[in-house]
């Protein structure tokens, strides 16, 4: 009797809110779009009424789709066991498609949907490019979103029409190089210093910098170095060219991302004019901030992506994997399993596409930096507990790299470096607090 109670309170309508009241009727939903397996899509993308997406977007989901489909997830395995994947001829391709840069104005070589840019078309396109299943090659892409923008708000004439804009067409690479190997995230403390010669003319930098991805396939590195006072406001952005005398690539062997070759950089009395300097000089953490959100906001997708993913390839094998007498997949103990990952996806992209919605408002680092930080941690949480109980359900199979389990091998390796890559886990909760005022 008290069960039916329950479930008579949960079904009957609310006086409060019609079925059919103006709110939820204005409010779009879409033909179903992608995979049919049970949440390996996003809600709006299985047709769910949606407050965020309009048909542009769905347009640009389609546009994104198609060209992943095409030009990258036939070739993940095959470039990622060979720690290399053709990027150079990809950013060209890309670009051509209107995928490369489509965040950039068209003015600096971008190429954004005749409809417009908003922070939902980043959410999908950082969304379908991780969809291509392996974080080594979607990282290559998002460098560039890691790095040009700095040019884009602050780089001098000079700077946009030499680099920015070829490197928005694809014509070369660029990498963001933060990271040292004694700070880790504590960039206000970095060591690697530029200094000018007596004439004022140019800049010699000296120091080194580690976990750099895409060092050994990049034409420039926008460098975080020291120009004057401890802290942040001794801090400067230079672009240092990685032809230059001085500059050495070492690859770093890595458990993960295979195909975006992480690097060791080094300077070593590299001399760069002082034109490479990125808007003021002692202004280079201000400059810096200005993308650290976006990157973080990629830091959610990415492992969101990969969640799914986990949880479609578990549901997958369990439908065809028989044992004692039935599927998989009917064992009540693996589907729970399902239902646990499955509501940490909903929850983790509820998380984020709100926060989405926050920055299409006007909000900025100052009050989402917050949330952003404990999104990117949800994100995380829920690839690895994906990650986890995927390997289970395909047992076996997920410790080989071949046959049915090799996504989930080589996205389980993956776990790491996006639980720690952009900012730990424990530095994401402590600045959280911190931007709260706790």
């Amino acid at each position: 009797e008290a069960s039916t109670f329950f479930f008579l309170c949960a079904v009957r309508p609310s006086h409060h809110t019609p079925p059919h009241s103006p709110s939820t009727a204005a409010m779009p939903a879409f033909a179903p779009f992608g995979s049919k397996v049970p949440f390996a899509e996003p809600g709006w993308y299985r047709g769910v009424p949606t407050p965020y997406y309009e048909q542009k977007h769905v347009n640009f989901r389609a546009k994104m789709r198609a060209w992943v489909e095409e030009n990258l997830c036939p070739y993940v395995d095959e470039w990622d066991e060979a720690h290399s994947c053709p990027i150079e001829k990809l950013r060209k391709s890309a670009a051509e498609a209107g995928v490369l840069c489509p965040w950039a104005p068209v003015e600096m070589g971008g190429t954004p949907p005749g409809e417009g840019w908003d922070y939902f078309m980043f959410v999908i396109w950082a969304d379908e490019l991780a969809r291509c299943g392996a974080g080594g090659v979607s990282v290559l892409f998002f460098i560039t979103y890691m790095s040009l923008p700095h040019i884009i708000h602050f780089g001098s004439d000079y700077l946009k029409e030499t680099i920015g804009r070829r490197v928005a067409r694809g014509e070369c690479g660029m990498a963001i190089t933060l990271t040292e190997p004694q700070g880790g995230s504590d960039l206000a403390n970095i060591k690697t210093t530029a200094t000018k010669t007596a004439d004022g003319k140019h800049y010699i930098i000296n120091g080194v910098k580690k976990f750099i991805t895409g060092g050994q396939c990049v034409e420039y590195f926008n460098t975080l170095v020291r120009t004057g006072k401890a802290a942040h406001g001794g801090l400067s952005m230079v672009i240092i060219p990685a032809n230059a005398k001085g500059v050495t690539v070492t690859k770093l062997e890595a458990a993960g991302w295979w195909a975006g070759n992480t690097t060791l950089v080094k300077f070593e009395d590299v001399q760069v004019p002082v034109e490479m300097l990125i808007g003021q000089e002692g202004k280079g953490f201000e400059v810096m901030a200005t993308v650290m959100n976006g990157e973080r906001l990629i830091g959610c997708l990415g492992p969101l992506r990969s969640a799914r993913m986990l949880l479609e390839e578990s549901i997958k094998f369990a439908r065809e994997r028989k044992t004692f007498g039935q599927r998989l997949s009917d064992s009540q103990v693996i589907r729970h399993k399902f239902a646990q990952m499955a509501r940490r996806c909903e929850a983790a992209q509820g998380i984020v596409e709100g926060i989405a919605y926050s920055m299409k408002c006007g909000a900025g680092a100052k009050e989402i930096g917050g949330p952003m930080a404990l999104a990117k941690v949800e994100a995380g949480s829920a690839l690895e507990y994906c990650a986890r109980e995927a390997s289970q359900i395909l047992g076996g199979a997920s410790f080989l790299r071949q046959g049915k389990g090799q996504l989930v091998e080589r996205l389980a390796r993956e776990v790491r470096v996006s639980i720690v890559g952009g900012g730990s886990e424990e530095i994401m909760l402590d600045l959280a607090m911190r931007m709260s005022k706790v």
